[in-house]
C-alpha cells in the first residue's frame, strides 16, 4: 500500500497499517495517558482514541531514520511531540468553542472549559517530563520555541480578526507560528538525535516549515470547499470567525470583490448568506486555485530542502508525505 493510498483510508487507521515504527509511539502514548487519574485520564484516553494522522511523530522518527537506525530517544521525542500537539488541539477547541473534531465531540463540549484546559496543561507537563527525564535538552529547546510561537500565532490571529490590513508577509508569519515551526521542530529533533550535521538539520527544518505552510493553506482551502463529514468539523468557520486566510487575502486583492468583502468585514459579523456569497466569489474568481498554486510551491520548496539528504526509503516517505498534503481531504 502506498502512502497516498494509506492516507485515503480512515484517519484512525494511519498509524497502525503501514508505519510500524509508529506502533512504539502508540504504545508509549497509552502508557503515559493511563497514568493520569480520574477525569483527566478519561479525557486523555478519549482524545487518543479519537485518532489522528500522527504526522508530528512520523516526522520526528523518519527525519531521524534518514541518518541512523531508529533509537529509543527518537521514540521519546516523537511521543513528546504528539503530546504537545494534542494539548494544543484541546486549547484551540476552547478558544474556538469547537463542538466537534475528527467527527467526535470535543473535550470542551463534553466536559467544559475547566476540564479541557487542565487536560491540555497535563499533556504539556507530560511532554516536558519525558524530555527532561531523557535529557533531550536540544529537542526541548526546539519544542519550547514551537509552543511559544503557537501562542504568539493564536494571539496574532485573534488580534487580526476581520482585519483587511493583513498582508501576505503577516499571513505567512502567522501560519509559521501556528503550524510550521512545530513541524520544523519535529524534523530537527529526529535529525539531531540521529547525529545529522548542522546543514542537514537546517535542511530538515526548512522541509518541516514549508510542509507546515502547505498544510495550513490546504486547511484554508478545505474550510471553503471541503466536506464536513470528511473533515469531522463544520466548514466555513474561518470567515465567520474573522480569520484571514490565504484565499480571503487573494479575494481582497481583486478590484471589485475586494471593496465588497471589506464592507462585509467591517460589520465583524458574517451571515450564513454572506458566507455563501463569499464562498461563491472565492470559487468563481480563481482564488482557491491561486491558493492551491501557492501551496504547491511550498511543497516544491519542502522537497528541495531534502536535496542533500541521502536517498533512502525514509527520505522517500517524507517526499511522499509532502505530495499527500496537497491532495488530502481531511
Amino acid at each position: 500500500m502506498s502512502l497516498q493510498q494509506l492516507y485515503n483510508t480512515t484517519e484512525t487507521s494511519i498509524p497502525k497499517l503501514q508505519f510500524t515504527e509508529l506502533l512504539f509511539v502508540e504504545d508509549q502514548l497509552q502508557i503515559v495517558l493511563q497514568k493520569a487519574d480520574g477525569l483527566i485520564q478519561q479525557t486523555c484516553i478519549s482524545l487518543l482514541e479519537s485518532g489522528g494522522k500522527r504526522i508530528r511523530p512520523l516526522l520526528t522518527l523518519y527525519s531521524g531514520m534518514c541518518f541512523a537506525p531508529l533509537n529509543p530517544l527518537m521514540i521519546q521525542a516523537a511521543v513528546a511531540s504528539e503530546l504537545i500537539h494534542m494539548a494544543s488541539l484541546i486549547h484551540d477547541d476552547v478558544i474556538d468553542e469547537s463542538a466537534t473534531r475528527r467527527g467526535n465531540p470535543t473535550i470542551v463540549s463534553q466536559y467544559g472549559n475547566h476540564a479541557a484546559i487542565l487536560t491540555g496543561d497535563y499533556l504539556f507537563a507530560e511532554a516536558f517530563s519525558i524530555l527532561s527525564r531523557q535529557q533531550l535538552l536540544t529537542c526541548m529547546t526546539y519544542l519550547v520555541d514551537a509552543i511559544q510561537a503557537m501562542c504568539h500565532g493564536e494571539v496574532t490571529q485573534a488580534d487580526e480578526q476581520f482585519s483587511a490590513s493583513v498582508d501576505l508577509d503577516s499571513y505567512f508569519s502567522r501560519i509559521a507560528k501556528k503550524t510550521g515551526i512545530l513541524l520544523a521542530a519535529c524534523c530537527q529533533s529526529g535529525a539531531i538525535l540521529a547525529g545529522a550535521t548542522s546543514e542537514e538539520i537546517t535542511g530538515m527544518r526548512n522541509y518541516g516549515l514549508n510542509l507546515g505552510y502547505a498544510y495550513q493553506i490546504t486547511d484554508d482551502i478545505l474550510d471553503i470547499n471541503g466536506d464536513a463529514v470528511s473533515l469531522g468539523k463544520p466548514v466555513g468557520a474561518d470567515l465567520v470567525n474573522g480569520n484571514i486566510t490565504l484565499p480571503i487575502l487573494y479575494l481582497l486583492d481583486k478590484p471589485i470583490y475586494g471593496s465588497w468583502l471589506r464592507e462585509i468585514m467591517k460589520l465583524r459579523k458574517v451571515t450564513h448568506q454572506g458566507n455563501q456569497s463569499v464562498r461563491e466569489a472565492l470559487i468563481s474568481t480563481g482564488c482557491l486555485e491561486q491558493a492551491y498554486a501557492t501551496a504547491t510551491q511550498c511543497i516544491i520548496n519542502a522537497k528541495e530542502s531534502l536535496g542533500a539528504i541521502p536517498s533512502s526509503p525514509y527520505k522517500q516517505t517524507l517526499l511522499d508525505l509532502a505530495d499527500m498534503i496537497l491532495h488530502r481531504k481531511a
